[in-house]
């Protein structure tokens, strides 16, 4: 089913009646920008296209509009439960009895967009319940107004870059700049490592914690640094430059340090990362916890994938590549 440019939904039928479907969305990490982006700086983001959401409606053949959600199996909470409905008002469809079981290879509260990812999956998968699709854009701006549930004001960058399925520049407020490699030819890929620090924290307490750093005159001029270093980023991913990515990830990584959203023992994380000869290193995602991401070189990217995870053998490691 193509999906159109516009925000409009597009059938493929004129299908009547939702029928059984399984939609899918994808995970994503922050390169630049976390905490920036709200205050209207850029951020450069990519999708962990290995690391997904998926969820299978089920219609039930009863009239009382009662959704159920089910997450590894389990019956989540209203709370989560209620993006369900949240969906069918954004989509301007009639709610109907239904299940969705759903299967998540995204860590929770890891800062890998795994409500985003929901939010998108959601949307995407009642729509496909009816034959419909929806343009990416258009599908990003609904889910980010879902997305409110978790965060408060997101900035829109999740559901963008989760939506899209590319490496993205985003401003909040305006449509993401999609980053297209200069050498089209070429199959070389940049590698990341993703390494589950098991910490959490609340995104909303994160934000709170960095909100002094970016007021006042001092904050404006953080805040034109961080946007100046996000261009940077977006330029250095087009020409697949490894060592101007791996800077501004440093760089970006002293600002989140000087905000107060990475722990002692996330620094000393960073700091063991960088030992062994990774590229850069740093948070991902609000920070007091989460998942840090390295950028490997590319050479030899599979020796410094073992190196972490010898190094860290309680917590998870995941490789990603784009």
């Amino acid at each position: 089913m193509k999906e159109t440019n516009s925000g409009s939904r597009t059938a493929s039928s004129n299908q009547l009646y939702p029928r059984s479907y399984t939609g899918f969305a994808c995970g994503k990490a922050i390169l630049v920008g976390e905490h920036s982006v709200v205050y209207g700086a850029g951020s450069v983001a990519i999708p962990l296209k290995s690391m997904t959401v998926s969820l299978s409606l089920e219609p039930r053949n009863d009239s009382s509009e009662h959704n159920k959600l089910f997450l590894g199996g389990k019956e989540v909470s209203d709370r989560i439960a209620d993006i369900i409905p949240d969906a069918f008002n954004l989509l301007g469809r009639k709610s109907f009895s239904l299940t969705i079981d759903g299967h998540s290879k995204i860590p929770i509260g890891a800062g890998l967009g795994s409500s985003a990812t929901l939010c998108v999956a959601t949307l995407r998968t009642i729509l496909g319940s009816y034959g419909e699709t929806f343009s990416q854009s258009g599908l990003a701006k609904l889910a980010n107004k879902m997305e409110e549930r978790f965060h408060g004001s997101p900035s829109g960058l999740d559901t963008a870059v989760v939506a899209h399925e590319e490496p993205i520049l985003f401003h909040k407020g305006n449509d993401p700049k999609i980053l297209y490699r200069e050498d089209q030819a070429t199959e070389a890929s940049l590698h990341f490592a993703l390494i589950d620090s098991k910490i959490r924290a609340s995104t909303l307490a994160m934000i709170k914690v960095a909100k002094p750093y970016f007021m006042g005159s001092e904050g404006n001029r953080r805040l034109s640094q961080l946007d100046d270093l996000a261009m940077e980023t977006a330029a250095a991913f087009r020409r697949h430059d490894e060592p101007a990515i791996a800077e501004a990830m440093s760089h970006n990584s002293v600002y989140l340090n000087e905000a107060g959203v990475v722990p002692e023992v996330l620094q000393q994380m960073i700091h063991k990362c960088r030992s062994l000869g990774v590229l850069g290193s740093k948070t991902t995602g609000a920070g007091g916890g989460g998942t840090l991401i390295c950028l490997l070189d590319s050479s030899h990217w599979q020796h410094q994938l073992d190196l972490l995870k010898a190094a860290f053998p309680k917590n998870p490691v995941f490789h990603v590549s784009i």
